[in-house]
């Protein structure tokens, strides 16, 4: 059973008083045992040297037992927070860490691609990624460096750059190819034949 972080705390100061308190009655009539003059007076300070020096031993023991408890308690703590479900993002939030995201891992993408094509591919990557990815309730979970880190990381780019996105010139803007299906201009029409005078006409 769980024990009140205050309750724990008290018992532990309480614990550790009666500890060195009996410690030094113990070491009392340890002396008086030395300096009896008689045996029945060296076998009553033996006596109570056996059980104050008993009283010690529980008491250093239940210390260590209360915290061995508040280790106990303390992992069920964390276990209860790492079981509760990730609070949904509210849709500013998933929006904001999506750009956020987006930008930074472009960054490094563009600084450390080889060429455009390998940018290009990569760029495509993490729009897969994002997509799917934030359709989890814990995708704003993650701390945000972690999250543009692990992304790179997963794309092979290296992790310093992935820290340093701050300071990496922003992505370049993404072109849009032309339509090929487009209709070219419209040209200057021909000149349409002029019809024919009747008279020149064949019969």
């Amino acid at each position: 059973m769980s024990i009140p972080p205050d309750m724990a705390d008290r018992h532990a100061r309480v614990l550790a008083r009666l500890t060195e308190l009996g410690l030094a009655l113990a070491e009392r009539t340890f002396e008086d045992a030395q300096a009896a003059e008689t045996p029945a007076e060296r076998i009553e300070a033996v006596k109570a040297f056996h059980t104050v020096s008993r009283s010690v031993r529980q008491c250093v023991a239940l210390e260590a037992r209360l915290t061995r408890q508040q280790a106990l308690d303390a992992r069920e703590v964390e276990r209860a927070l790492a079981a509760a479900p990730p609070k949904k993002p509210s849709g500013v939030e998933l929006h904001r860490r999506i750009n956020t995201v987006r930008d930074a891992v472009s960054r490094v993408i563009w600084h450390e691609a080889e060429d455009d094509d390998t940018a290009n591919w990569l760029e495509e990557a993490l729009e897969e990624d994002i997509s799917l990815s934030c359709q989890r309730d814990n995708f704003c979970a993650e701390p945000l460096d972690d999250h543009i880190a692990r992304l790179c990381l997963d794309m092979g780019l290296p992790e310093d750059a992935a820290l340093n996105w701050r300071n990496l010139p922003e992505a370049p803007e993404p072109q849009v190819a032309e339509d090929e299906d487009d209709p070219p201009d419209a040209a200057t029409p021909e000149s349409e034949p002029q019809p024919q005078d009747s008279a020149s006409q064949p019969p």
